[in-house]
This record gives structure tokens, sequence and C-alpha cells, in this order.
């Protein structure tokens, strides 16, 4: 089994499945979207229908289902049973709905599905952009509070920068705003419900579904997060800034800064912000800014060559993390319950 880095080709959501799309993904990150109204790019994906490809070596043209059937634990390591995590750059022209998303136990009983926490990194931000990020009822029954019309009046807002990461756990209400470019890790689920869509209808003035009961039942009001900043340590060719460490995935930000090495035993999705270069053995290839790579899980002597910021996510590793941070780990959301 030769292993070797893939870099993936993404699967794109656009047109009538996203109608807050623009066009960002293609004029500004150079993605091949197929048309102007292009929402999300599913950069590492094994979603049933929206499966991202590999784009290099001997198995390009391959989709990420099938390398897993190929490699299986020497790509993933030993997640148990279905691919768990997905990476998405999403562009927001106009805001998404208002939605939530269940944990696992709700979506295991009702979709038959893995239940959905993820976060969110801002990568570009027009002036005065903001998020949906959480709701206050105060003290109101939030479902007489939807029955009546009223929830727009109760969203918490937030003003967003590049660079802000924001921890979306299940029972969080949440939306991205207008003119927002955005990274997001997430359990691999296309679990969602819709609270409010903002009036939105299609070119034949049907409104979008929602799934109001379901939202209600799994929203948890009563969170009330803020950004993360994140706690950084040093590294042999630059640092890692941690953000986020739940049950489900590991979202840090490598500081590239000469030759750093990755660890093996995890798979890992790699973004560079800027031009670097990704070695293994003898081996090298070039990632452009905004590539997506997966390293697999068993692939040794794998690192990274360059002067920019990485962004990384992997499954956790949650007690060698904080056996690594002692104190400070408390600044990693989820890390500590």
């Amino acid at each position: 089994m030769n292993l070797y880095p893939l870099l993936m080709a993404p699967c794109f959501r656009h047109g009538k499945e996203t109608p807050w799309g623009g066009h960002m993904l293609r004029d500004l990150l150079l993605k091949d979207a197929p048309e102007d109204v292009t929402g999300e790019s599913l950069e590492i994906s094994a979603l049933p229908g929206h499966e991202s490809m590999v784009a290099n070596g001997a198995h390009a043209g391959k989709s990420l289902t099938r390398m897993i059937e190929l490699w299986g634990d020497a790509l993933t390591g030993p997640t148990g049973g279905e691919f768990p995590l997905l990476l998405k750059l999403l562009d927001t022209l106009e805001p998404l709905s208002v939605q939530v998303h269940p944990g696992d136990a709700y979506a295991a009983e009702h979709e038959g599905k893995r239940g959905k926490s993820e976060a969110w990194i801002i990568l570009s931000a027009e002036p005065g952009s903001k998020i949906v990020y959480g709701v206050d009822t105060h003290g109101e029954p939030l479902d007489q509070v939807v029955a009546e019309g009223r929830l727009e009046d109760c969203l918490r807002w937030r003003n967003v920068l590049p660079g802000d990461v924001y921890y979306i756990p299940d029972g969080m209400l949440h939306a991205l705003g207008e003119g927002i470019m955005c990274y997001e890790i997430q359990q691999s689920s296309d679990v969602t419900y819709r609270f409010y869509d903002w009036g939105r209808v299609d070119k034949d003035g049907n409104p979008r579904q929602l799934h109001i009961q379901q939202a209600v039942e799994v929203c948890k009001p009563g969170l009330d997060l803020e950004k993360r900043e994140g706690t950084t340590v040093l590294c042999k060719g630059g640092s890692r800034t941690y953000y986020i460490s739940d049950t489900h995935f590991e979202l840090c930000r490598l500081n590239l800064s000469g030759t750093m090495p990755l660890e093996s035993g995890r798979m890992l999705f790699l973004t560079p912000l800027s031009p670097c270069v990704l070695r293994w053995g003898e081996e090298e290839m070039e990632l452009k800014a905004f590539d997506s790579v997966l390293v697999p899980a068993q692939l040794e002597g794998v690192a990274l060559v360059g002067e920019t910021k990485v962004l990384m996510s992997c499954l956790p590793d949650r007690p060698k993390l904080i056996e690594e941070l002692g104190y400070r780990a408390e600044n990693v959301a989820g890390l500590v319950d």
C-alpha cells in the first residue's frame, strides 16, 4: 500500500441548494465553481452525493469513499464506523437560514444519522459583517417565541472579523450573515433544522422548508458563547494555536516558520492560507492557498515547509492535549468539561 497525501478536488453545492451563495469561491479562492451562485465548496467530504475526489497521484479521479475502501484504517485511523468529518468553505452573498443541529442521540433516533457539531474560522468579512450566534428569549419558552413570530427579535448577533473562530456545538442556534467567507469543520452529517429563512423564496415563489418542531426540540437557548481566542504552544518549525477539541474534532492553526514535522497516527486535514510545501519521505508537493489535503493516518515522515498559516483539523486526542497544555487546556473549547 503506497500511502501519500491526497490533494482533494471539492464537490460544490450551488444554485437552488445555496440561494444565499456568491461567486467568491471561484473569483477569490480560484475554486472551479460551476456557477455564480455557489455557496459551499465541500473540500473533504464523504457525504453520499457530495463526495470530494482525489486530484493527485496514482489515485487521481477516485472518490474519497473509494479511497476509504482501498486504504481503510491506514487512511482514517480507527474511526469505528463511517467517515467522521467534513471540511467546507462557504461564501455568503446573503445570510444563511437561522438554524440548529441536533446531537448524536437525537439525530440517530429521528434521522438515522449522526448529529452535527461544527466550528467556523472567518476567512474574510466585509465591513459590518455579522453572524447569529445564539438566542436570548428573556426567560420565555422558545416555542412560544417562535409561534408568535418573535424569534428574530431574540437573536444574538456578533460582529466578525477575519481570523475570528466560533465553536458551534449541537443545540447552538446560528447563521452566517452576508459578506462572509468561512472555513467550516464539522461532523460528517447533513442534518440541519431551519427555524427561519428571512422570508426568502425561490423563482417560483416557494419558500424553503422549515423544521420548526425539530429545531425547538434540539435548540439550547441557554448557550451563550464567545469567539475562541485559543492557546498557543511553540513547536519545531513555528507554533500551534489550539481552538477546539471536543469529542468529535480538533481544530488548530499551524503558524509555520520553517520546517514543521507532523505527527502520524491521526488523519489530518490541511488548508494553507498561502503557498507552502508538503514533504513526505523523499517526495514533496507544492500547495496553493486554500488547497485542501488529507494526510493518511499511517503516513510517517510528513512535514510542512514555508512561512504561512495552515488550518488543521483532525479527530481529537483529548488526554494528550490536556497533558500538553496543562492549566491552559481551559482555553480550548470542549476540552475541559
